[in-house]
């Protein structure tokens, strides 16, 4: 049965079976391999320092092991794997330190890409995107009343910014950074447990596509870098919870971090340990 749960060479590892559309919408060997692993890897199904060997991809698809080894070399390049010898490979487990790093630089390089969208708009390409902007406003209210929405804002969340990054008509730029998409949005599904946008998150993209329509470049540039560094800090320090040893160096530890929200909720609220009604 496709359903059935396949185990791979580590016996403390499964995989679950694929998505009933995945062999038509990726009809090539190779393709599928790599969009199963893939979307188990940004919505779930493979977690940080989990084993998976070829024969048990390759079985979990009902394929040969080759066109998953070329999936697995591929993720191994993007940084998502790592190969052990005489196992397979493993999920890489990101440093919370490295996360923070990899945020800042993610920040500024998406920061510079939707600048150029700002500048380089057409009239009809802003009245494009305020559609655009107004249909994923809706999509978003909906999909956040729904439970297990992840991979779904993800979605949301791409189609906005692949049109921005068309707007930017920057290939070569825009590609580099489009790469950096998807470990973003591994951190952040390992991080929370699945891909989560918050409110302020969706407020923060809803005035980039603002910016934008307006042409200002420089606004545009604020908000992205402004915004995502907030989500990177956000994300490691999730990961620095549960990553003890790298809490003090990253200035993060939990402890002194509850302890300063707290002291500044008295100092807001006028009171030393005050509970609010």
């Amino acid at each position: 049965s496709r359903q059935r749960r396949v185990k791979s060479e580590d016996p403390d590892m499964s995989l679950p079976p694929p998505p009933a559309d995945l062999e038509a919408r990726h009809p090539h060997r190779h393709d599928r391999a790599f969009a199963y692993l893939r979307h188990l890897l940004l919505d779930g199904g493979l977690e940080p320092g989990q084993a998976i060997s070829s024969e048990g991809v390759a079985a979990a698809l009902s394929i040969s092991r080759a066109p998953v080894t070329d999936a697995i070399k591929r993720l191994v390049g993007d940084g998502f794997l790592t190969v052990i010898p005489q196992v397979g490979c493993r999920v890489n487990t990101p440093g919370a330190r490295d996360v923070a790093d990899f945020f800042r630089l993610f920040a500024r390089s998406e920061a510079v890409i939707l600048g150029l969208a700002a500048e380089r708009r057409s009239a009809g390409q802003a009245e494009a995107l305020v559609r655009l902007a107004a249909d994923l406003d809706r999509d978003f209210r909906d999909l956040r009343k729904t439970a297990a929405a992840g991979p779904a804002l993800r979605a949301l969340n791409r189609q906005r910014y692949e049109a921005l990054h068309v707007i930017a008509a920057s290939p070569i730029a825009g590609d580099l950074v489009a790469n950096m998409w998807d470990r973003s949005d591994f951190y952040i599904r390992i991080a929370y447990g699945a891909f989560v946008q918050s409110a302020a998150v969706h407020r923060a993209n809803q005035a980039i596509c603002r910016a934008v329509i307006a042409g200002d470049a420089a606004a545009t540039m604020a908000v992205t870098e402004d915004y995502l560094a907030k989500v990177g800090e956000a994300v490691a320090e999730k990961l620095a919870a549960d990553q003890p040893s790298q809490t003090i160096a990253l200035g993060l530890d939990p402890r002194a971090h509850s302890a300063s929200r707290t002291a500044g909720r008295s100092r807001r609220n006028g009171s030393s340990g005050q509970a609010q009604g």
